[in-house]
């Protein structure tokens, strides 16, 4: 598994134990999942912990910046 990978073993305990995310820390966790170099299980983990303990505004706002700067722009 790459670092990305291990990195975001340890976002996933952060949160499996009830600890919140920063803004930069749910960045990278989002890019490693964006950037396929988390598994599916460990991204169904991430996000069901997040669920279940209820996500913060810090979380969001950093999955939501990742999944803008990563999304495909068309011309309409």
């Amino acid at each position: 598994m790459s670092d990305g990978g291990d990195k975001f073993k340890e976002f996933l305990g952060k949160v499996a134990s009830g600890g919140v995310l920063t803004f930069e820390e749910s960045e990278s966790a989002f890019d490693i999942m964006m950037s396929g170099d988390a598994t599916p299980a460990q991204i169904g983990g991430l996000l069901m912990a997040l669920r279940t303990r209820g996500e913060t505004v810090d979380e969001i706002t950093g999955a939501a910046t990742i999944m803008r700067a990563k999304a495909t722009h068309i011309t309409a």
